[in-house]
């Protein structure tokens, strides 16, 4: 599957891993990682930048765009705005030694915010990994039976 596409076309792209069956072993599938109880997705990614920071600065911008769109686009097909989730937390507890299950250890350590909706029994995440500035930021999504820690 390829994401690099317009709100719409990622918006069915999440449903269709929100509907899709999880493995029984952890497996991967071009830009989609899946396990036994989650589907994680990079929706749209940027390139590790070390030139002007201008240009650094206008594709944050395109990033943060597309993520509020395809939120938009969820929002109108769910018929329901998500939960902000902040992720802060997460880091803390897992520095104080908690193991945090799949896929929220990983969410935890590159994900700094979510837009996270419950819809028929499964979580779905979305948000932009990659916070510091020398690092590629990736528009992703995650699919999870697992609630949040």
């Amino acid at each position: 599957m390829t994401f690099s596409v317009p709100a719409a076309d990622r918006a069915a792209a999440v449903e269709q891993l929100r509907t899709r069956a999880f493995p029984a072993r952890p497996e991967r599938a071009g830009a989609v990682l899946s396990g036994p109880a989650y589907h994680w997705a990079d929706l749209a990614r940027t390139p590790v930048w070390d030139g002007d920071i201008a240009d650094r600065e206008d594709e944050k911008g395109r990033q943060e765009l597309a993520c509020c769109a395809l939120v938009e686009t969820l929002t109108r097909m769910w018929g329901s705005a998500p939960q902000t989730f902040s992720l802060m937390s997460l880091l803390l507890r897992e520095a104080g030694g908690e193991e945090l299950p799949e896929p929220w250890d990983l969410l935890g350590r590159g994900v700094p915010e979510l837009n996270l909706w419950r819809v028929d029994g499964r979580w779905i995440a979305i948000g932009v990994s990659g916070q510091q500035e020398d690092h590629e930021r990736t528009l992703v999504v995650v699919v999870t039976v697992t609630d949040p820690p």
